[in-house]
């Protein structure tokens, strides 16, 4: 969905193509450069090239996760992991799941389990070790609410318009609500 790509986007570099963070990830979505080879992409900082290395990492953090995880859920995973490292979600989920919590939730479960990572007598169990576990809650709440705004704001066309007609119109031309 382009409004969750835009809202990571966002959450990312502010929508600044030259972003570059402490840790070195460039551009819109904040790409490290190996990742960026990884997925096939160099030049980070120019839109098209940032835009599909973070999409397809993205895709492959997603493709990660079990198939039968809900599919909110495995979105949410994904974020996490593109912003806190996959071995940390893991962590996370065993924690979730020794301490009666869903693992296969984010939101309520393995987001409270990710916190507690930061501490260091769970960290010191981790098989990944210490994890500033509000970094990655943090950042998909904000993404996910950014996201719901401009669906949101997608759904106030459709309804102003009077028909999905219409909006397809406009999503055609460029305007809300296209894909």
């Amino acid at each position: 969905d382009w409004r969750l790509v835009a809202a990571q986007m966002y959450q990312e570099s502010r929508f600044d193509p030259q972003a570059t963070s402490w840790v070195g990830a460039v551009g819109l979505m904040q790409v490290m450069p190996k990742t960026g080879a990884d997925m096939g992409f160099s030049e980070l900082a120019r839109p098209e090239n940032g835009i599909e290395a973070g999409v397809k990492y993205l895709a492959w953090l997603r493709d990660k996760f079990e198939a039968d995880l809900p599919v909110a859920d495995r979105m949410w995973f994904a974020l996490a992991s593109y912003n806190a490292g996959s071995g940390h979600i893991a962590d996370a989920r065993a924690l979730a799941r020794s301490r009666k919590l869903n693992p296969d939730r984010w939101f309520g479960n393995v987001e409270l389990a990710i916190a507690l990572l930061a501490k260091p007598e769970f960290a010191n169990k981790a098989r990944f070790g210490y994890c500033r576990g509000e970094e990655p809650v943090k950042y998909v709440r904000e993404i996910r609410d950014r996201y719901d705004a401009y669906v949101r704001v997608a759904v106030s066309d459709l309804a102003a318009s009077g028909s999905a007609s219409a909006l397809l119109r406009g999503a055609l031309a460029g305007g809300a609500g296209a894909p």
